[in-house]
């Protein structure tokens, strides 16, 4: 190979580089333009005052903005000096981000079956947003974006269960410390006082379940197809 093809895929690696930051920073965007906006919305439509935040839709939502502003923040300071500023511990709370609005967007999703009687309002605005169209943006973003580390472990896929783990470790407190009443507990299985105790273990092993398995699929997903944007570089 000549020394021109090699400045030829040089320049075609910046090219992408540049692309792929690119393309983050605009999926980015929109996620928080829609998070503020449906967090706003839904705090202002339910007027629940501070217990808007109980529900995992909501922090999740608000997790995910925090993240994505960091990383449109990141992405540009990448572009502008061309070097990549992403480590492991950044990784996995993109997953961890990633795994709990996948969570979200599956709850909601089996909340439309026939077997229940209560039915989430998918197709109002907020709920549209924050359980359908952020969890797929917020997923992608990290496929497309996230620099693959490897084929993950079990210990390595319960990290990205992190963020689902201090969301419940804090509504527990709140339970068990009376500040949330049984009437206020957003979750049938976080109800321990009028519960069965195999209903609650249940409970939590579903959810954790699905969110070692979201873990997993997101993960192998973002090592498979994360190097497309290197395809056909040499050409």
């Amino acid at each position: 190979m000549t020394d021109e093809e090699y400045l030829k895929i040089g320049e075609k690696l910046k090219q992408r580089y540049k692309m792929k930051k690119s393309v983050n920073i605009l999926i980015s965007a929109v996620i928080v333009l829609l998070g503020t906006v449906s967090v706003a919305f839904i705090f202002r439509f339910d007027k629940e005052g501070i217990l808007t935040f109980r529900w995992l839709t909501v922090d999740g939502t608000l997790f995910t903005i925090v993240c994505s502003s960091a990383f449109i923040a990141i992405n540009l300071i990448e572009i502008f000096y061309k070097t990549e500023l992403t480590a492991v511990s950044v990784y996995y709370i993109r997953l961890s981000g990633a795994v709990a609005e996948g969570l979200i967007m599956i709850v909601v999703l089996l909340s439309q079956l026939p077997i229940f009687e209560d039915h989430m309002h998918i197709l109002r605005f907020d709920m549209f947003n924050m359980h359908l169209l952020i969890p797929l943006l917020t997923i992608s973003s990290f496929i497309i974006n996230d620099a693959a580390i490897g084929k993950l472990k079990l210990k390595d896929l319960l990290k990205g269960t992190r963020f689902v783990t201090v969301y419940a470790v804090i509504i527990i407190i709140l339970i068990q410390s009376g500040v949330l009443k049984s009437k206020e507990i957003p979750y049938f299985f976080l109800d321990f006082a009028n519960m069965e105790w195999w209903l609650i273990l249940m409970g939590f092993a579903i959810i954790y379940g699905i969110g070692i398995l979201l873990s997993y699929c997101i993960s192998e997903m973002n090592r498979k197809l994360s190097w497309l944007w290197l395809k056909n570089i040499a050409r």
